[in-house]
């Protein structure tokens, strides 16, 4: 038989064993992952597909490619929503093609990208948040928490929490193999709040895209704005942003009105002609033009819609309109507005 002494040797050990078992479980034990893991695996990717998602809403998708030095060489944008309606962007060489499919217009414009960013891109980049996570951190002003996945679970959870001026809690999702982040869930506002919620979701890494996908291929008839080939706009200069609004709606207007339409497809952004003379040819000026108060689109951005009151031709007969007209910035020509007629209401 064995001593009372062996008998609670035993049991000591057992419990031992099961306090172990529990530790090497639980999600406040230090992992051998580290964040840096995660910042070098990313420098790997040379594909991905991504869904993004708004107020838990799908929103964009993208399909990206990559070069060996992880620069970017194409990606496909389809956006359903906006001011414009659902939108498809194709970028490559610093060309961007820009299609809103519910009304038809195809633009070309030239997408300057010295520093990298490409319009709604480099938001849901995983690799430039993944960088931008380990910068704040390294600077004291964000907190990180590494949560180990449970026993049969496949992803890891890192919670980061922003400690400066700017309120903003991410949840990202690790693949524990591969050390990509899979998914990110941000969220702003104070404690709590989930009313500002912006997503993102990679569907696939590193995986061969149909290249048809990055090439134009826009219905026949498609309205073409040629923004790379021609000086489109006008330049701002020092005039204030409401009182430029204004003038440059009104120069637009009186070419059009005057027939100059090389003129005024200019001030439209590059449009074609034949928009102006024939798919709104009935919305030509005659007569004495009227610019309203230009009101901000959103708070975010220095564009405006721009009411007006003029006559216009129909079928012999003078009648009273009053359409709404855009003014927005160029991409790719800093300074430069131009008037957005394809929406003209």
């Amino acid at each position: 038989m064995k001593s009372p002494i062996t008998k609670l040797a035993a049991a000591v050990v057992i419990v031992g064993a099961v306090m172990l078992s529990m530790n090497l479980w639980d999600k406040s034990t230090p992992s051998a992952y580290a964040f840096e893991q995660t910042v070098e695996a990313m420098k790997g990717k040379r594909s991905f597909h991504i869904q993004t998602y708004y107020q838990q809403r799908r929103k964009d998708e993208f399909w990206a490619e990559f070069d060996e030095e992880g620069k970017l060489v194409r990606f496909r944008q389809e956006e359903d929503g906006g001011p414009k309606g659902s939108m498809i962007t194709l970028w490559e060489d610093k060309i961007m093609n820009r299609y809103y499919p519910s009304c038809g217009v195809h633009e070309m414009t030239l997408m300057k990208n010295t520093g990298g960013g490409l319009e709604g891109l480099e938001e849901f980049d995983p690799e430039a948040i993944v960088q931008e996570i380990h910068a704040l951190v390294a600077d004291g002003d964000a907190i990180m928490e590494i949560q180990d996945p449970p026993r049969y679970a496949d992803r890891m959870m890192i919670h980061v929490t922003r400690i400066d001026d700017k309120p903003l809690k991410r949840t990202i999702v690790v693949d524990p193999e591969t050390k990509f982040v899979v998914r990110v869930d941000d969220y702003c506002g104070q404690e709590g709040e989930r009313a500002g919620h912006h997503g993102m979701e990679v569907l696939e890494y590193n995986k061969a895209i149909d290249p048809r996908l990055f090439k134009p291929d826009f219905p026949e008839g498609t309205i073409l704005m040629d923004q790379v080939t021609q000086e489109v706009g006008m330049a701002r200069g020092n005039m204030p942003p409401e009182k430029f609004a204004v003038e440059i709606v009104r120069a637009a207007l009186d070419a059009w009105a005057k027939g100059d339409f090389a003129k005024a497809s200019k001030l439209c952004g590059g449009v074609e002609a034949r928009l102006l003379t024939e798919r709104f040819k009935d919305m030509q000026p005659v007569g004495r033009i009227s610019i309203g108060k230009p009101e901000p689109i959103n708070s975010m951005s220095s564009e405006f819609n721009v009411s007006c009151r003029y006559k216009v031709e129909r079928e012999g007969q003078r009648e009273a309109v009053s359409p709404t007209l855009g003014v927005f910035t160029i991409s790719g020509h800093p300074g430069r507005w131009h008037v957005s007629i394809l929406h003209i209401r």
